[in-house]
């Protein structure tokens, strides 16, 4: 039996649930799953200097320093800075080329869908371009997630997805804990889809939804304001009308990409 959630009502729920997040030092709050900030000194490495790449500290086409250089910056043997150093070139971040080092690749190589990559980005680093493929990315797949788990939700996706909206109606003056909650929300729909392709978007689309959230939390924008299109969008999978939670996921992210907006403008005020 599932509780009816009431929009004008306030609600008690103690469960704090728990997305692993990673913290992103330079924008001072968590924004997305950072897969090798724990996998020992390698995975700091990795961590380190993608981020530096990914925000702009490093800039295209420059060098790295050499290999002793890196080893005594992070108390690495050669053995694990070349294994982070095979990572970042993997994700399309750097090439080594003999006599010529290793350098910074240009972003169009960058793997862009790979979630550390995702990640490593910044608000202060994010262009207003790749903003709009943030929440263009969004649009094509969390509305027609929301319409698949309208048919096919089970009780338990629909108590995960509940659970997560209470915890943000909770949360709504602690950007922190109603961030972790909104990425639930969206996380618990995109797995009630049941399409095993869509589920595997989530680490992208849990990023994304960090770093878009990393952006409001700057503009201050009201957390409530987002309440009633989340409630609609759980109330449209409840009642399994597909067209309802479609339209309301569609809302949802256009009033996140207008809080972008908001945002712009008003860091465009503060430089003035």
């Amino acid at each position: 039996m599932f509780r009816i959630v009431s929009k004008s009502r306030s609600f008690s729920d103690s469960r704090k649930g728990r997305f692993v997040l990673a913290a992103n030092n330079l924008a001072g709050m968590t924004l997305a799953p950072a897969l090798y900030r724990r996998s020992g000194i390698h995975g700091t490495i990795v961590h380190a200097i993608g981020t530096e790449i990914v925000t702009g500290v490093l800039h295209e086409g420059e060098r790295l320093p050499g290999d002793q250089e890196l080893m005594a910056r992070f108390q690495a043997s050669r053995t694990a800075l070349r294994e982070a150093l095979k990572v970042l070139s993997s994700k399309g971040l750097i090439e080594s080329r003999q006599r010529a080092g290793t350098r910074v690749r240009s972003r169009g190589d960058w793997d862009l869908l790979d979630v550390d990559v995702l990640s490593w980005h910044t608000p202060e680093s994010i262009t207003e371009s790749f903003t709009a493929d943030l929440v263009e990315l969004r649009e094509l797949i969390e509305p027609a997630a929301a319409r698949l788990a309208a048919d096919r939700a089970t009780s338990d996706d629909l108590t995960r997805i509940e659970a997560a909206y209470l915890r943000m109606e909770m949360a709504v003056d602690d950007y922190e804990a109603f961030y972790v909650a909104d990425v639930d929300f969206h996380l618990a729909v995109l797995n009630a889809s049941h399409n095993q392709l869509v589920q595997r978007l989530a680490g992208i689309i849990g990023t994304v939804v960090g770093l878009s959230f990393g952006l409001q939390k700057q503009a201050r924008i009201p957390l409530r304001e987002s309440l009633e299109s989340h409630y609609d969008v759980f109330d449209g999978i409840r009642q399994r009308n597909r067209r309802a939670a479609e339209r309301a996921m569609r809302i949802t992210i256009r009033r996140g990409r207008n809080t972008l907006s908001q945002r712009r403008t008003i860091m465009r005020g503060q430089t003035a």
